[in-house]
This record gives C-alpha cells, structure tokens and sequence, in this order.
C-alpha cells in the first residue's frame, strides 16, 4: 500500500466519523478504537493530543469488557457513561472495534446511541479499507 493511498483511506474513516456528527449534533467528537485499542480514527479538533485520546478510551473499553467479564457476559455491546460535563457513549462494532463519542449533559443519548448503532456499518467498511 502506498502512503497515498493509506492517507485517503484513513481520510474514508475520518468523513464517517464527521458524517456521524453532522447527523447527531449533540455528538461532540467521537473516535473508533481497534480491539487492542487502537485509536483508528477521531472527530476530535486540532490540538487535541491522539495518544491521550487512545489511551484514556482504550482504558475506558477495557474497564467496561472487564465488568461485563466479571458478570459472565464475554463483552459490553454498549454503554453510556456520565461525566462531569457530559456523557461517554461506546458501541461496540461486529469484530470487536469500539466507536466512542462524547457528548454534552444535555443530549438526547438515545438518538445519539440510535445514530452511533446506524454507522457501524459504515464505519466497519471504513476500518476494513483502512486495514488492506
């Protein structure tokens, strides 16, 4: 693959995600993490550092996929967590890459997890351009 190339298919991904925001106003900035934790693609503005993005929402899906361990279940499908300043929502896609999104207190978190369960699709095509 060449660098071209590996640029517009992680362009692909990134579109989605800014399609996902524009669809669903009350999501913030949202990012797609591999199964290991790998930050994919992010929403987030300029300025904001990826490795800490990566790290705190690859922390955040393993403490959830070890609660959902610890209750006999082998992984959480989806979850909503509040904050300070607003909501995490995380959906898990079908081969075990997570969509996280960030959003104010005020949300409507049942539209907002409605349009998140909508993209996987997409977004699992986006991430399957990005891994050939």
């Amino acid at each position: 693959m060449t660098e071209k190339s590996g640029e517009r298919e992680g362009r692909d991904l990134e579109q989605v995600l800014a399609d996902l925001r524009a669809l669903s106003p009350d999501i913030r900035s949202c990012a797609v993490l591999t199964r290991e934790g790998k930050l994919l693609g992010t929403s987030h503005p300029e300025g904001v550092d990826r490795e800490r993005v990566q790290a705190m929402l690859g922390a955040l899906t393993g403490l959830l996929d070890g609660v959902a361990r610890e209750n006999g279940k082998e992984r959480v499908v989806q979850a909503r967590v509040r904050a300070d300043g607003g909501y995490v929502l995380v959906v898990r896609m079908e081969g075990g890459a997570a969509l996280a999104a960030i959003t104010g207190l005020d949300a409507r978190l049942g539209l907002a997890l409605y349009d998140m369960r909508n993209a996987r699709a997409e977004i699992e095509r986006a991430i399957e351009e990005v891994a050939r």
